[in-house]
């Protein structure tokens, strides 16, 4: 099944082999890999690069190492929270500028939203009332309430009914407060934030489509603003150019256009 591994980075190679055949249908979650002496000299590497090999591919959730008489290397199954650590780790170290995130949120989120007012349930409404009920207590302690803004945000993305919006979703907004948490947010910010989730949710009671796309569009941009605003003029979270303008937007008529 696997090759002698290339001299140049020779644990790189070897995690792509494993990774391929994976990918392949050769190995399927549970499957027990070959012993450490026979993967070294399938793949003609040392000891020392193997593990380096499989270090890698267990921190990309591709294996799990178990001990004990019955130990060894096994294939796991990717689940999703691998899956979005894995977007995560890749979103941090590319450290994209808020424009970035904000040109992504607004391809996505508006749409979802309209989507949501069409689409919500009963449970849903009483899910975001709650929400707001909460976050709005929250508004005295005079710190961001993360939690609740990104449940918030995974539940519009969860009544698309659709795993891959979810997942981009959720990576995203995971990231974002990341971003957040190294700006330091005050209380105008909070509310502003809760008033934009309330209009928006007003808009999903009502079924109207139209108006929750549009409020969660004016929603985003205004969330980019501010950032940029807490940021230093030299901060790495400030793109030299701005994408984001009002004016080249589509409307919101033509983009709920696409959700009906």
């Amino acid at each position: 099944m696997f090759k002698s591994a290339k001299t140049h980075r020779l644990s790189h190679n070897i995690v792509k082999q494993i990774r391929n055949a994976i990918l392949a249908g050769d190995l399927k979650p549970g499957d027990r890999l070959p012993s450490e002496k026979e993967l070294a000299i399938s793949f003609n590497v040392s000891k020392a690069s193997l593990r380096e090999a499989i270090r890698s591919l267990e921190a990309l959730g591709l294996v799990e190492v178990l001990q004990g008489v019955s130990g060894g290397v096994f294939i796991r199954e990717v689940d999703l929270e691998t899956a979005r650590n894995s977007l995560f780790n890749y979103i941090f170290f590319q450290n994209p500028a808020i424009h970035e995130f904000t040109q992504l949120r607004l391809l996505i989120e508006p749409q979802m939203a309209a989507l949501a007012a069409i689409h919500s349930t009963d449970e849903d409404l009483a899910f975001f009332n709650e929400n707001l009920e909460q976050t709005s207590r929250e508004l005295d302690s005079g710190e961001f309430y993360y939690k609740l803004d990104s449940e918030f945000h995974h539940r519009i993305a969860t009544i698309s009914n659709n795993r891959l919006i979810i997942f981009v979703i959720d990576s995203l907004k995971n990231a974002i407060v990341n971003l957040k948490l190294q700006l330091e947010l005050d209380s105008r910010f909070s509310i502003s934030v809760f008033d934009s989730h309330q209009r928006i949710v007003d808009a999903f009671r009502k079924k109207d489509a139209e108006t929750a796309l549009e409020e969660m569009r004016n929603h985003i941009i205004s969330v980019d603003k501010e950032l940029v605003a807490y940021c230093d003029a030299d901060s790495p979270f400030i793109s030299v150019s701005d994408p984001v303008d009002d004016e080249k937007e589509s409307s919101p008529e033509k983009d709920t256009a696409a959700v009906r």
